[in-house]
């Protein structure tokens, strides 16, 4: 299991029938949007430079006691720390599993 400190923005889980094939195919999906630093991307060819901050999406288990426990536990727009573990379905890539707050006293203290 890894950490990752982020700024949560918002949970979403959902599921249904997509017909947008014609063949009706069932899906299901779970992520979280948080905001990372802006980078810039130079190359030969282009020089755009940003600053401030880029909305970053992930994959989140799909469980509806992980999602209650967001919505009613995250301090959203607030630093946590995400925790992440390999998805099952695809072991080169992470999905989150939970988050954990972090203290605000403790990171008030550490900021002397």
């Amino acid at each position: 299991m890894s950490k990752l400190k982020v700024i949560v923005l918002s949970v979403a889980m959902g599921a249904g029938t997509s017909s947008k094939s014609g063949q009706p195919k069932p899906y299901k999906f779970s992520t979280v949007a948080y905001l990372n630093p802006a980078s810039d991307f130079l190359n030969d060819q282009h020089n755009i430079q940003k600053c401030g901050f880029e909305v970053k999406e992930v994959s989140m288990a799909y469980d509806a006691g992980l999602y209650q426990h967001f919505k009613t536990n995250c301090p959203f727009n607030n630093e946590v720390y995400l925790l992440l573990e390999a998805d099952p379905e695809n072991p080169a890539r992470n999905i989150v599993s939970g988050f954990e707050v972090i203290d605000a006293s403790k990171k008030a203290k550490d900021a002397f």
